[in-house]
This record gives structure tokens, sequence and C-alpha cells, in this order.
């Protein structure tokens, strides 16, 4: 009975999303109301003139930002408390939608943000409305580390179920 419990512990950590596993690591709780997790931040002095801009990804506070109309990217992922580790600065990708006198657009481009000295006063630039997402690298150490003890604790469960049964 024992093996069959933590077989369905493993199997349960197996199946879980990751997102879950995370929140359950550094003890944040879902919230029960069934609220957006979504965040708006407001960075502002009163009267300044602001925009909005959408920051996605892996930064350490993602949302929507209403900041003054003359912050740029580099502030804006400050404000969002900088990069998570695993963050690929590289191709940052900004979508900002163009409005021409007989159509509406949506325009595409990325941004590296790796050579800061690199980065002109166009790319820097936000406008409002924008939305940057930042991605992840391909896989961190963390990831595999995460996915050989997985694998360990549900090879070693099922050792132990087998076992369990062979010799009852």
């Amino acid at each position: 009975m024992k093996s069959i419990l933590i077989l369905a512990v493993c199997l349960v950590l197996l199946l879980c999303p990751g997102d879950l596993l995370a929140q359950m690591d550094s003890n944040i709780g879902v919230s029960k109301s069934g609220a957006s997790s979504a965040a708006y931040y407001y960075i502002s002095k009163p009267g300044e003139i602001t925009m909005s801009i959408n920051l996605w990804g892996h930064v350490r506070n993602p949302g929507r930002y209403e900041v003054p109309i003359s912050t740029d990217i580099v502030q804006l992922v400050s404000y969002a408390g900088g990069p998570m580790s695993e963050a690929n600065l590289s191709t940052v990708k900004i979508a900002r939608v163009v409005r021409g006198v007989d159509a509406v657009r949506t325009v595409e481009f990325e941004v590296n943000l790796n050579h800061l000295d690199k980065l002109d006063e166009k790319a820097r630039r936000l406008e409002p409305g924008d939305t940057i997402f930042i991605d992840a690298t391909a896989i961190t150490f963390r990831e595999v580390f995460d996915i050989a003890t997985t694998t360990a604790l549900i090879a070693a469960t099922i050792a132990n179920v087998i076992l369990a049964y062979k010799y009852r």
C-alpha cells in the first residue's frame, strides 16, 4: 500500500504543470477567487503624461505598466524587477499597433538587450500600447536537473511497486 501511495505522489508531481510546482515551491498560492493573476503597475508622478505597456515573459513582475511617456524599454524592464536568469535578452520581441490613414496593423520586431551600447534611440523607444515579450533561453540547468530528478523518482517508485508485488 505504501508503494502505491508513493507512486501516486510521483505521478501527481509528474503531471502537475510547472507553474503550479513553482507556486508550491515559492509558497505563493493560486488565487481562490478566480481573479486573474495579472498585475497592473502604475509608475508615474502626479500630472505626468503616461502610456500603457504590456510586459510578458521572463521578468520578475510581468504585467501591464502605466509609465511616463518618456520611458524606454530598458527602464520598463527595470521597473519590472529585471530579467529572470533564464531570460533570452538577445531576441526581445515587441508588437506595436500602427494606425495608418486607411488601416490598422500590428508590426512585430526584435531588439537585442544584451548589447545596450549598440541599441539606438529608435529601438529603445516605446509607444503607447506596445506589448513586449521576453522569452526564455532554450533550456536551463535547473530544468535539466528537475527532469533528471523527477525521472529518477519515478523509476525508483516503479521499481518499488514491482518488487512489492513480486515478493508479496
